[in-house]
């Protein structure tokens, strides 16, 4: 128990310290990199704690639609809704980890060229394999919002759009 909390405060602190423009501070919440650093300080335990809590997209809409635009919020809850029928539906992985499970250890959060799109780049501890995702965020009228994560062969928005 203590190690998991030692590595979740190490996990926090490491994303409190990323910016893509080395400053001390995280960016501000309503900036387009600044939803997606949220989305990682508000989930970072996902990466540390066992099974049995409801992670990101387990949580209900109003949650959900915090972090992603109202397209991907519905096309997410499709997905759990046709997953609480006993069976993998579309989704079968965390899209935030890139994996079944979560873990990550040197996790930063940049803004890159074009405003809309978000690196995300951080390591597996267990293999040391270096992930690296891309978030499109649009301007919703509450603020920024994830539109869809890409990672090196696969697109959130993709695979929850496929045809059933």
């Amino acid at each position: 128990m203590i190690k998991r909390l030692v590595t979740l405060l190490l996990l926090a602190t490491a994303l409190f310290a990323a910016s893509a423009d080395a400053e001390l501070c995280p960016p501000k919440e309503n900036s387009p990199e600044g939803i997606v650093f949220k989305l990682y300080k508000d989930y970072a335990w996902e990466a540390v704690m066992a099974a049995g809590y409801d992670g990101l997209m387990q949580q209900p809409p109003q949650i959900l639609k915090q972090y992603f635009d109202d397209n991907l919020t519905a096309l997410i809850l499709r997905d759990r809704k046709c997953s609480e029928k006993g069976q993998i539906c579309r989704l079968d992985f965390v899209p935030i980890w890139a994996s079944q499970d979560p873990a990550a250890v040197d996790l930063t959060v940049e803004k890159t060229k074009m405003k809309d799109i978000i690196k995300v780049k951080f390591r597996y501890p267990s293999n040391n394999e270096k992930i690296e995702l891309k978030y499109r965020v649009t301007q919703a009228p509450k603020g920024w919002r994830i539109s869809d994560i890409a990672g090196k062969d696969w697109s959130l928005l993709a695979i929850l759009s496929a045809p059933e």
